[in-house]
């Protein structure tokens, strides 16, 4: 077993079996259950997705967490926003079996802080040491399940959340496609009981999850956009496999910086945003008279300092959105019940309008490549911001370029409100990264 390949940024996931199997499950348990007892506490909570090879993941997850001698409270199946909500009810570090959006040939793990948010890079790293190491706490543990009463506990709050910070209009015809995930049993239930007609695309098949993978980008969701228009309907939401994303479409699919400028007509206060997201959501947010602050790309390092702050509402751009007085975590579910009991299109329309162009380029050191390059920015523009590269107002654009975190590719994003700025903006970006 070779850690340095399945623990990543955020998270643990790789190929399963070939990276990621049984026995990684059980030495993980050891490792976090060690972990958990030196920082923490004595009792942790596991939940996992409802694909099929997590349920023996999660199996030998928790022999190797009662090995520990660790109080495993075990939750069931359900989304990674229920695992987190169950740790932070019951003040224990929480593990969620899920790869998320990823194909289903990978599968992988979420720890959580007893707060609610994700680990950051520093504890999942001494994790992954303990892991390497097999320095384990040695002791007998015991099971307690509460995924009956928590799922209630759970349902009853992400309800009434709903209907607190939404216009309470739930009188629609909704479709709703879970791709098969973890929000398949909660989502369309709590539409239901909110007052909406829900079409259910999961209800309709066989095998969970049915789409691989299991991502909510528009690509993917080809029935969904039939079945609105076929239905008539009002709105589609679709979740990914733990229902951390979401992705909307009302007639065309609503952008992942539209739906974070609508949370935040919804959900006003202090809010947290990694660096990439639109100037739109500082618009809106500025607008209410709040703060926005931001983060490296990355929900664990949003997640983080929104508790820092003491922030309303996080997110990113790719679909991630979290109110903080629900549960410091991404919810796909909350995000999509809030906008579906809200004016949507009255919303969009007051949405301030930018234009974006991206792109990127392969290089051999990224690292070095970022550090050429900023320093040639600084030279010659305004830096906005180096939280994560370098954000700068170039040719009046409002440019970021970063370096991927998953692939050896530095990132360029030009944002201004006229078109002819923004591929202006670009061009320059890219012509300093490549003479850098």
């Amino acid at each position: 077993m070779k850690p340095e390949k399945v623990f990543k940024r955020y998270d643990i996931r790789g190929r399963y079996p070939e990276e990621l199997n049984e026995e990684f499950a059980e030495r993980l348990g050891k490792s976090i259950g060690t972990f958990a007892k030196n920082n923490f506490s004595d009792k942790v909570v596991v939940c996992r997705d409802n694909k099929e090879t997590s349920g023996p993941l999660k199996e030998k997850l928790i022999e190797g967490l009662l090995s520990t001698g660790v109080k495993v409270l075990d939750a069931g199946i359900g989304p990674t926003d229920y695992s987190a909500f169950s740790g932070m009810k019951r003040d224990a570090v929480a593990v969620q079996v899920t790869s998320s959006h990823m194909p289903l040939n990978f599968n992988g793990f979420k720890l959580i802080y007893p707060e609610g948010n994700g680990f950051v890079n520093e504890d999942l790293n001494t994790v992954k040491d303990l892991f390497r190491n097999q320095d384990f706490a040695a002791r007998e543990g015991t099971v307690e399940s509460i995924a009956e009463t928590m799922k209630d506990h759970y349902r009853t709050e992400l309800i009434e959340t709903a209907e607190k910070y939404s216009d309470g209009d739930f009188d629609k015809k909704i479709v709703v496609d879970s791709l098969g995930g973890a929000a398949t049993d909660f989502l369309a239930e709590a539409l239901e009981e909110l007052g909406a007609e829900v079409v259910d695309i999961a209800e309709e098949k066989e095998k969970h999850p049915y789409q691989d993978p299991p991502n909510p980008k528009p690509e993917n969701l080809e029935e969904l956009e039939d079945r609105v228009k076929q239905e008539n309907a009002d709105l589609g939401i679709a979740t990914d496999m733990d229902a951390d994303r979401v992705t909307l479409y009302n007639g065309e699919f609503i952008t992942g910086s539209e739906i974070f400028c609508l949370m935040a007509e919804k959900v006003p206060g202090t809010t947290v945003a990694s660096i990439d997201t639109s100037q739109a959501v500082e618009d809106v947010v500025g607008s209410n008279g709040h703060e926005i602050y931001y983060t490296r790309v990355g929900d664990p390092f949003v997640m983080d300092e929104a508790l820092e702050v003491d922030a309303s509402l996080a997110g990113e751009p790719n679909g991630h959105y979290s109110v903080l007085d629900f549960v410091p975590y991404n919810s796909g579910s909350l995000t999509g019940l809030i906008l579906a009991g809200s004016d949507i299109d009255s919303g969009l329309e007051r949405v301030p309008t930018y234009h974006v162009r991206r792109d990127s380029i392969q290089v051999e050191d990224k690292n070095e490549k970022m550090v050429l390059t900023s320093e040639a920015v600084e030279d010659e523009y305004e830096v906005l911001s180096m939280v994560d590269g370098v954000k700068a107002w170039i040719e009046g654009a409002e440019v970021l370029i970063r370096p991927s975190g998953s692939s050896p590719k530095i990132r360029v994003i030009s944002e201004a409100e006229r078109e002819d700025v923004a591929e202006r903006g670009l061009e320059v970006a890219l012509d300093i990264l490549q003479k850098a």
